[in-house]
């Protein structure tokens, strides 16, 4: 995936380009659950190197598990030939992913997107839920869009205006 840095923004729900230093946060702390959620895009110093993370952290950690958990982060940088930008690398629960995901750049960006669309309504979102949604439940299909799908009908031009019968306009 090779996209403009306004669009890569776009994509990431930034709305606007980044400058250096620059960085565009979300946030959302559920009492109840005692965690605090945060997303954050965020440019480096000379403007070449954009990174997004999606971070959870708890008040009392449960058993087992760090304060701290980094869900998900991603580095992209412009294409030294043409400008545009590429995402270069990701993780996803703090690890790259075992298993190769087909068109993982376009799904990081949908579930960067989702996530900070759920952070802005004051909700912390399943992540497994989204994780599953924007990463994988969309390979079985071959990423196409619901419906349809089979052989296309066969249809016969003298079926369509058999004037004989009465058909046509």
């Amino acid at each position: 995936m090779r996209v403009s840095k306004k669009d890569l923004m776009d994509r990431l729900a930034v709305g606007y380009e980044l400058g250096s230093y620059e960085t565009c946060p979300w946030s959302c702390y559920d009492g109840e659950s005692g965690r605090t959620c945060s997303a954050e895009v965020r440019m480096d110093p000379e403007g070449m190197e954009l990174e997004a993370e999606i971070q959870l952290m708890h008040d009392t950690p449960p058993e087992g598990k760090p304060p701290m958990e980094q869900i998900f982060w991603i580095k992209s940088k412009p294409l030294q030939s043409s400008g545009e930008w590429e995402i270069a690398d990701f993780k996803l629960r703090g690890a790259a992913p075992e298993e190769e995901i087909y068109n993982w750049q376009e799904k990081s960006c949908n579930f960067f997107s989702a996530f900070v669309q759920e952070l802005q309504t004051d909700v912390i979102p399943d992540i497994d839920e989204l994780i599953d949604r924007e990463f994988h439940s969309r390979e079985r299909a071959g990423d196409q869009s619901e419906g349809g799908g089979g052989k296309s009908p066969v249809i016969k031009a003298n079926q369509l205006l058999d004037m004989k019968k009465g058909g046509g306009f």
